[in-house]
């Protein structure tokens, strides 16, 4: 429980909870018109829950390929979709995951410890362990042929939309002709959906599966790795970790923040909104609420209740939480009986990105 609070959950320019910003363009994003930057708790989740609002279309300037995904879909279409990919996703799906996540998790720690300790020391925890493990996870539950796998890292990059789509388009043919027990097969047998809803889906279940797990994973890792005290009371008290899944969620969020565009004149906290502004709802800065979180500038693994954004609100609630959460416990239980202790042995690389919260290296001692 050590004060260290982490970069970028507070805004320099915002002078009060929505304020306008503007849009100079980031590592992966051009510059703007401009947008509303929503930070506290409540406001947020008023925007991230109210669609007819706050819409969750592209908006000008945003790539038109955008609106064949379900993640920038409104009720009701969003709705219909969204509740056909719930019910192929169950718990008990979920769930028959567990133990083939920990023997890869295992594999992959033993693979990576082992080379470290016949070298320098040092593994890099992200690139062989997390950012493998969460991708090969989606793979399966998704039903990818072990071939086309190694397409998956290119998925992650800033211009993959395009290529993810047309190769969804194949998948869902593969798994009509050649059914599985994966989410892509449940799908493509679902005669009440055609084919263009399901190049919502699929498209969707990559995309929310890949850079944002890989992110998740990985910047727990590295919460873990920056607050020692707090990784050594996680390894006497394994039986906090769904707690502390929370906590570093919310700590480090895989998104930092989400945008929508005001369908309508309105008003936010004072502020007017017009018709067709950009609102950006800063998950980092809401997740540090003060009004809603105590003592928020400190990692408490314990912390309950914890409502934090990382997984978002409202209709758009990331459909595969249980899945996330899942893959995040198992993970840090089998990297907390690998390494008695969790070292950083060298500098983490900021992502550069004001939307996600990259962890591209993670170099550790492997002791």
């Amino acid at each position: 429980m050590i004060p260290s609070p982490p970069p970028r959950h507070r805004l320099p320019h915002a002078s009060g909870p929505v304020a306008w910003q503007d849009e100079p363009g980031t590592a992966d994003r051009p510059p703007g018109p401009g947008f509303w930057a929503v930070t506290r708790h409540a406001d947020a989740r008023h925007v991230l829950q109210d669609p007819a609002t706050y819409s969750s279309l592209p908006g000008p300037g945003e790539l038109p390929l955008l609106r064949r995904l379900l993640s920038h879909q409104d009720p009701p279409q969003h709705t219909r979709l969204r509740d056909h990919a719930a019910r192929a996703l169950t718990p008990e799906r979920v769930e028959r995951f567990t133990r083939t996540a920990r023997d890869r998790a295992r594999t992959l720690l033993t693979q990576a410890l082992t080379k470290a300790r016949s070298t320098d020391g040092v593994l890099d925890l992200a690139a062989t362990v997390s950012d493998p493990y969460t991708s090969l996870n989606l793979a399966d539950l998704l039903g990818l042929p072990h071939a086309d796998r190694r397409r998956l890292p290119r998925w992650t990059g800033p211009h993959a939309l395009e290529d993810m789509t047309g190769y969804a388009r194949q998948l869902i043919v593969h798994r009509r002709r050649y059914p599985d027990d994966d989410l892509t097969t449940v799908l493509a047998h679902n005669a009440q959906l055609t084919s263009a809803e399901l190049e919502m889906l699929v498209p969707l279940l990559l995309t929310t599966g890949l850079a944002p797990m890989r992110d998740a994973a990985a910047g727990g890792l590295l919460t873990l790795a920056e607050h020692p005290e707090a990784y050594r009371g996680l390894r006497e008290k394994a039986d906090k970790l769904n707690s502390a899944v929370e906590e570093l969620l919310r700590w480090h969020p895989p998104i930092l923040t989400i945008r929508r565009t005001a369908a309508t004149d309105t008003e936010l906290s004072g502020r007017r909104v017009r018709r067709g502004d950009k609102v950006v709802v800063s998950v980092a800065a809401a997740n540090h609420d003060e009004q809603v979180f105590s003592a928020p500038d400190r990692l408490d693994l314990a912390r309950t209740p914890n409502p934090h954004l990382s997984l978002g609100a409202g209709p758009h609630l990331c459909l595969g939480a249980d899945f996330a959460r899942l893959q995040l416990r198992v993970l840090y239980e089998e990297v907390l009986r690998a390494l008695p202790t969790l070292r950083l042995a060298g500098p983490v690389p900021p992502s550069g990105s004001g939307v996600t919260n990259r962890v591209a290296s993670l170099p550790v001692r492997a002791v």
